[in-house]
């Protein structure tokens, strides 16, 4: 009986609060270079996407016709940020579980700017192509 009770505090975790969130060293290189290996992996599947769909489909009147559709486009559009963000995801959680707070707060802040960056994707494209 003894025993179950001084376990269950044994294996109490630590959570992180927000003002030690704030306090945590901030890694700025690494969410530089995170976040421009990230958003030239974004652009990267974007290319490839068109690619691929070019390769299966051709240039006529049936690619354009599945081109159109809704889903598709929601597909095009969205499956590189739901991939690599997912990735981000995954990471956060794992490094959150493992209490390397430094190394979450970097892949926070990495997700945070991806985000921005892939809300201003259309005029980076039209700046980089």
């Amino acid at each position: 009986m003894l025993a179950k009770s001084h376990s269950k505090y044994l294996t109490k975790k630590t959570e992180l609060k927000i003002t030690e969130f704030f306090k945590t060293k901030t890694n700025y290189l690494g969410i530089g270079i995170k976040s421009g290996l990230f958003f030239g992996i974004l652009i990267l599947l974007f290319l490839i996407e068109i690619l691929v769909f070019f390769l299966i489909y051709g240039s006529g009147a049936s690619s354009s016709r599945i081109a159109e559709l809704w889903y598709f486009d929601l597909i095009l559009n969205y499956l590189p940020i739901l991939i690599v963000g997912g990735f981000l995801v995954y990471q956060i959680i794992k490094e959150y579980k493992k209490q390397e707070y430094v190394k979450f707060k970097t892949n926070l802040i990495t997700l945070l700017v991806l985000i921005f960056l892939f809300s201003f994707r259309n005029q980076l494209d039209q700046l980089i192509f």
